[in-house]
């Protein structure tokens, strides 16, 4: 029970009934646990601890960082369910090892930057809506090569675990020669390629962007069997023709008008019988849910003049006017939808 002084006198301020700023609470504090997963990242501690279980003195010397500023990081991690510790001793968390080892397949450590930089938009989200103009805008066109490479990389990492996860869901067995429509990073078409050896992926993307997605084509060894195309999907005309085209996280950057447009010139680059793979985030026709879409939306009105997460009844709709058939959407385990359709034969 709390309790408050008033001329002279304790009274009981807190009953049964009375409201509480519990959510608000929890919701002031939710960002501790994040910020301490993108701490362990940036100073890369889950690598050394996927190796054997440590104390922080030990880790501490691995890192070359202090014993004392470290150890409450790492309790903050173990609060966060990424680490455990028994006897002084800290190990990795089964997922922490899985994806957070430098050097293991599903490495996602890279993100941090992915993370920070969503953290540092979402705080214009107030005068964004003030002012009718994001103030933390993307402008790809405009960013220099460095600063371009640098967002990528924040990107890279997930990008290539989509790829896996398509790689192992969908049949690409008579494909071969996909388009990864704005695929940044190439990150996507890598992880296809790789476990699809017969498909040869194509990297759509604007001239500014074009160099560097080479540059990491080139890092994965994957020259001979990716090339990079400079073009754009929303004026076109689209050259060359395919079997499948990919798309993540595109039509969330186009107006509505746009997103009509690409989809009728991928339309026409696509064999019959094509499939079309739209990776995003996708809300359901409520607008309440999936809720880490819903809350995902604010990063979009921070940085694009008219992108945002779309319905999924906008994209069946924008899919059939294009002349695609067989629409169907699934949630996947991350939160982010996959929409397939295919051109008639």
């Amino acid at each position: 029970m709390g309790v408050r002084y008033y001329e002279g006198e304790w009274k009981d301020t807190m009953t049964k009934t009375e409201l509480q700023p519990e959510t608000i609470q929890k919701l002031g504090s939710a960002a501790y646990p994040a910020f301490a997963m993108i701490a362990g990242m940036q100073l890369d501690l889950f690598t050394p601890l996927g190796t054997r279980p440590m104390d922080a003195l030990q880790l501490a010397g691995e890192l070359g960082v202090e014993p004392a500023r470290l150890t409450p990081l790492l309790y903050a991690l173990v609060a966060a369910d990424l680490l455990t510790v028994s006897e002084g001793r800290f190990a990795n968390t089964p997922e922490a090892d899985h994806f957070l080892v430098k050097g293991k397949p599903a490495y996602l450590g890279g993100r941090h930057a992915f993370y920070t930089a969503r953290y540092k938009e979402l705080q214009q989200t107030a005068m964004s809506i003030r002012t009718g103009h994001p103030q933390a805008k993307l402008d790809f066109a405009a960013m220099s090569p460095e600063a371009m490479e640098t967002y990528l990389r924040g990107l890279h990492p997930g990008t290539k675990a989509v790829g896996h996860f398509l790689a192992n869901r969908m049949d690409f067995s008579t494909c071969r020669h996909l388009l990864d429509v704005g695929g940044g990073s190439g990150g996507l078409a890598i992880a296809i390629s790789a476990v699809c050896p017969q498909l040869h992926v194509t990297v759509l993307e604007m001239p500014s962007v074009a160099p560097v997605t080479q540059r990491f084509i080139e890092e994965e060894g994957m020259a001979g069997r990716a090339d990079v195309v400079t073009g754009n999907a929303v004026q076109g005309p689209l050259t060359g023709v395919y079997d499948v085209a990919v798309l993540r996280a595109f039509f969330q950057v186009l107006s509505v008008d746009e997103a009509r447009q690409a989809l009728r010139n991928l339309f026409r680059v696509l064999k019959p019988g094509s499939p079309i793979l739209i990776v995003g985030q996708v809300l359901d026709d409520s607008r309440l849910s999936p809720t880490a879409t819903v809350a995902f939306n604010l990063v979009f009105i921070n940085v694009y003049d008219e992108g945002r997460a779309y319905t999924e009844h906008e994209y069946r709709c924008w899919l059939a006017e294009a002349g695609f058939t067989r629409i169907e959407r699934v949630i996947l385990p991350g939160g982010e939808s996959l929409i397939t359709a295919h051109k008639p034969v």
